[in-house]
């Protein structure tokens, strides 16, 4: 396959309040956890929310754009198992557009039980619990090898990241045990690409033996860039934005590339300007073009990129809402 030009399509399958604050009005809770048990309607909530928060003309206007790929976040809990509810159907559906409309798929499980991160994306704000007993990892086994077996039929399957964004409080060698295993279960059911997160470590030294000794196949290491979650960043100048990805970030890439590809699954154009050293020459709208197209320089040295995200259901928050930003014409016609 050509280089990857992707989108993530974050907060259908697996919730996150910031991204549709509608949905959380009046539940006391962030997560998709809270959501199930703290709303009386979850389910009813739920299944209209998977029925109208992505449709079918998103995958064909997607596709318009040149885009070749959509990173779907999915949680464990796919099937069903309480407090939460199965979007198994729904994400059967979500396939069979990409399948109709020529898109790759990366099914990315974005949730593992006790939580990997503690995240609001993990499913259980304030958790990490995932780490703390081989029962979770063996499971989270488990449901990689359904989420295969059930889903390579499709011709938009084009891979599964095996977890997403373990916390960088995780010792390497549990996760990369993880990953060995996790690899060995999948290869079972097929030779589509296998993606492994950094767990916010892309140059801690054990990778590239990792990589080297394992003799993996068809294997993606991803990588996510931000911009706001760096103090060093975020109370900088927009200098030290574009120094970061000139010589720091893009480095790191072609280094990385030596010993296995490198994908950036999430970037988005989010700031903080109203932190950042600003001078007489600063303009929003000017760094925003900069910063997009600049990313995408850098990126595009890797196998490819997904941005964070194609939309975000609420009035702020422009620069992580791919879709409003193409509008607006931040990003050429062709992404």
């Amino acid at each position: 396959m050509q280089k990857i030009k992707g989108v993530n399509l974050g907060g259908w399958f697996v919730l996150e309040s910031w991204m549709k604050p509608e949905l959380f009005k009046n539940i006391d809770s962030r997560d998709e956890t809270g959501f199930c048990l703290k709303n009386t309607n979850a389910k009813k909530d739920l299944i209209k929310h998977w029925e109208t928060f992505i449709t079918i003309d998103d995958f064909i206007y997607i596709k318009n754009l040149g885009i070749n790929s959509v990173r779907l976040p999915i949680p464990w809990w796919l099937e069903g198992k309480s407090p939460y509810f199965s979007a198994l159907p729904y994400i059967h559906q979500a396939m069979q557009w990409a399948d109709e409309t020529g898109l790759a798929v990366l099914l990315d499980l974005h949730t593992a039980p006790g939580c990997q991160n503690g995240f609001d994306n993990g499913g259980i704000e304030g958790v990490i619990d995932w780490p703390k007993d081989p029962k979770n990892i063996d499971l989270t086994i488990d449901r990689l090898e359904f989420i295969t077996k059930e889903f390579k039929k499709h011709p938009s399957f084009w891979g599964i990241e095996v977890l997403n964004e373990p916390h960088s409080s995780i010792d390497l060698k549990l996760i990369q045990d993880f990953y060995r295993r996790s690899y060995a279960r999948i290869r079972k059911h097929t030779d589509k690409t296998i993606v492994f997160h950094d767990a916010f470590r892309p140059k801690d030294p054990s990778w590239a033996p990792f990589f080297k000794d394992e003799q993996m196949e068809n294997v993606v290491f991803d990588l996510h860039l931000y911009h706001c979650f760096d103090h060093r960043l975020t109370h900088g100048d927009f200098n030290l934005h574009l120094k970061t990805l000139l010589e720091d970030r893009l480095s790191m890439i072609k280094e990385i590339n030596l010993f296995v590809r490198t994908v950036v699954g999430e970037w988005s154009l989010g700031m903080h300007y109203q932190t950042m050293i600003k001078d007489d020459t600063f303009d929003e709208e000017t760094y925003r073009r900069i910063l997009a197209n600049l990313q995408l320089f850098v990126y595009n040295h890797g196998y490819g990129y997904y941005f964070w995200n194609y939309k975000i259901e609420r009035e702020s928050h422009m620069d992580w809402d791919f879709r409003r930003l193409m509008e607006h014409g931040v990003f050429q016609s062709k992404f």
